[in-house]
């Protein structure tokens, strides 16, 4: 027989037992999901790995998307969508098996679906920025100027379980190229359906650990364990959000606060806090990254090396690390091939590399003057720089370096992806730009020099002698030889001053202690798939101005119980 209440008193006696239920499911921890909350550089401008350039997007479409080769805990290429692969002995062909497994679908995942996608990415039609990264493919630079049908691109599917990929040059980087988001598979089936819209949540189907479910522009990207994933019974998080911040210290508040439990980039300002407070979470590490002035080529009076020249040897680097940055950005940059870079010659510098800056500064205004600028006709030009507290400060640096010589710099700041767009379309006179290497080999850098490099080519580069040292280099099986052609590639760069190098930055990340797992890598890659959290404090337990810790609520729901049946709170609950 089931008990009601009677009046008022069965009324305050089934409102005390609904709340005791409703508080005892919401304390309840057993099965709770594994949340993980990854702040990011900025807005991604799009999750179709053939439309995208920038890191803030490739952090995500890499937690999606697997390719033939995937990224290891410590970043390195291990075989992913393919079980294994078998290499000609001349390094021309490449035949791989693809593993069973399935989109998030359940359609399989097929050798088609790679031939799809590269012939996609690499059709003129598609006009991907990122398409001449591919380009060591047989046929693709031809394939990508319509001088060739996408059916004569060197990949092809004999068996839905084979791919077959046949390349101009011996790569033996290709294992780390094919880890990129530009050699991911995309699902024909969805993309011939849905079009440009495959990518939408909801509809954008996964063959890696995870799958999008929401995107909120501007507020976060939320991706849930896809549960077809082949390796999805070691994957440890159930969900992962991505929050674009490109304001460093409004992320910082946010990690002291919980939000986040992990950030691309501590703010240089707040070294010494984070040192005394939290120094195992402030990771430092070095990276295969160059940051560069990028000066368009295509506008005069760039198109002049004197003009070039002047304003990049007036940037004194080693003032902006010390003064600017407290020498924790990085290191300053005489080249534009990072310390570590694999398989090159790297002795190439600047010709101004040990000079003093009085030197430089003399040398610049000789320079401006023999390309026509002086006190009565001074330089004038705006630099672009995309929102971050780091490229603010280097752009207010510059902007009075450059008047020392008598030069005159507007300042003109965009959020990330419009800068990128800025880059783009070549709209702009000079402007910050840089390079985090998609696979280390020296190549990965020099190639977005080349003439055939269009879309990437920012400043607009063409130098015969550059491109035929790039093409010995291709063809060279020697690898000391090789190194040396290369080296002599970015010597040709760097005497033409088609950019400025500046520094070779360290990367900055926060990550929470009870985030496990986590290997520090110079290509700047740690996929959740790897990651787990054990431990996780409450979530008052967030870390306050003066490094205090909040108190954790430990009795949680029973604190709460206990303090309903104390002698007055029952009192003037019942009374009331």
């Amino acid at each position: 027989m089931a008990w009601r209440g009677h009046g008022t008193l069965g009324a305050r006696i089934a409102s005390l037992c609904a709340a005791v239920l409703i508080f005892a499911v919401l304390a309840a921890p057993a099965d709770a999901a594994k949340v993980l909350r990854r702040g990011n550089l900025a807005e991604p401008y799009s999750l179709d790995p053939h439309r995208t350039t920038g890191l803030q997007e490739a952090n995500i479409i890499g937690e999606m998307l697997m390719g033939l080769y995937t990224d290891a805990v410590d970043g390195k290429p291990i075989l992913g969508a393919a079980e294994a692969a078998d290499t000609s002995a001349d390094g021309l062909i490449w035949t791989f098996k693809i593993r069973s497994h399935t989109w998030s679908d359940g359609v399989p995942v097929t050798g088609a679906d790679f031939v799809f996608a590269f012939r996609r990415i690499l059709d003129p039609k598609m006009a991907a920025e990122y398409a001449s990264v591919l380009y060591p493919i047989k046929n693709a630079l031809k394939v990508a100027k319509g001088e060739l049908p996408v059916e004569q691109l060197g990949v092809r599917a004999p068996a839905p379980d084979q791919l077959i990929i046949e390349l101009e040059n011996p790569a033996p980087y290709l294992p780390e190229l094919l880890t990129h988001q530009t050699a991911l598979p995309v699902p024909k089936h969805l993309v011939e359906k849905h079009g440009n819209d495959w990518t939408r949540a909801g509809t954008m189907v996964s063959n890696g650990p995870y799958v999008l479910t929401e995107w909120r522009p501007h507020d976060h990207v939320k991706l849930v364990k896809n549960a077809r994933f082949y390796d999805a019974a070691n994957v440890k998080i159930d969900e992962v959000y991505f929050y674009p911040i490109d304001d460093d210290l409004a992320a910082l508040k946010r990690y002291r606060a919980g939000e986040l439990d992990t950030q691309e980039r501590w703010p240089l300002a707040m070294h010494d806090w984070l040192t005394k407070n939290i120094p195992n979470e402030a990771r430092h590490a070095t990276a295969l990254w160059t940051q560069y002035t990028s000066f368009n080529s295509t506008r005069k009076p760039f198109d002049d090396v004197r003009v070039r020249k002047a304003l990049a040897m007036a940037i004194d680097c080693k003032a902006i690390l010390d003064e600017v940055f407290f020498g924790l950005y990085g290191d300053q940059a005489f080249s534009v091939l990072p310390p570590g870079t694999s398989n090159v010659d790297l002795s190439a510098k600047v010709e101004w590399a040990g000079k003093s800056m009085d030197e430089r500064r003399a040398e610049a205004k000789r320079l401006l003057a023999a390309a026509g600028f002086g006190p009565d006709h001074p330089l004038h030009f705006t630099y672009n720089f995309s929102t971050n507290t780091d490229n603010r400060r280097t752009a207010v640096a510059m902007q009075a370096m450059w008047k020392q010589v008598g030069v005159i710099a507007d300042l003109a700041t965009t959020e990330a992806k419009v800068h990128q767009k800025l880059l783009q379309a070549r709209d702009f006179d000079v402007a910050q730009d840089g390079w985090i290497l998609d696979y280390n080999d020296a190549k990965n850098q020099l190639y977005l020099f080349q003439s055939t490099t269009v879309e990437m080519n920012y400043a607009s580069y063409h130098s015969p002698v550059y491109d035929a040292l790039l093409r010995r280099a291709d063809g060279e099986a020697d690898v000391m030889a090789r190194g040396r052609l290369l080296g002599q590639a970015a010597a040709t760069v760097l005497a033409d001053v088609a950019v400025a190098p500046s520094y070779f930055p360290y990367q900055r990340q926060l990550v929470k202690s009870y985030v496990t797992n986590w290997v520090s890598n110079p290509r700047r890659v740690n996929r959740t798939r790897w990651l787990d959290i054990v431990d996780r404090p409450g979530p008052a337990a967030a870390t306050s101005g003066n490094n205090e810790t909040a108190t954790t609520n430990e009795g949680g729901f029973w604190s709460w119980l206990g303090s309903w049946f104390s002698a007055d709170a029952w009192r003037k609950w019942w009374n009331s």
